[in-house]
């Protein structure tokens, strides 16, 4: 019982704490205002005006293909290549929603 008074204190004191999980990114959206600059809106690595982006082709089939999950998401959180890490910025449960409902599509949308 005690702590039950406890928490209550802390938070008719403006304290917060939370019992639950951190709430997740958004990752469509990072994706959009981070990953595109590179890789484009549609994964073609090409911008708006069609121009090439310094990024890896992610609507690529084939070489999505070849690469598994756990290889895209080592990949976003420690970097590779030109391609910087972005570890501070999402977590491993982020990236892997990113993976798989993010760029995994891209591939699938490309005809």
């Amino acid at each position: 019982m005690g702590s039950s008074v406890f928490k209550i204190f802390l938070m008719m004191a403006g304290c917060s704490f939370s019992l639950m999980p951190a709430q997740q990114k958004d990752v469509k959206l990072f994706f959009q205002r981070t990953c595109a600059a590179c890789h484009g809106l549609d994964g073609s690595a090409r911008g708006l005006n069609g121009q090439k982006l310094p990024g890896r082709v992610l609507s690529d089939a084939r070489w999505q293909g070849s690469k598994k999950d756990a290889d895209l998401v080592k990949s976003i959180l420690k970097g590779k290549g030109g391609m910087p890490s972005f570890q501070s910025q999402l977590s491993e449960a982020e990236v892997e929603t990113l993976v798989a409902e993010i760029i995994r599509p891209l591939a699938a949308r490309k005809k």
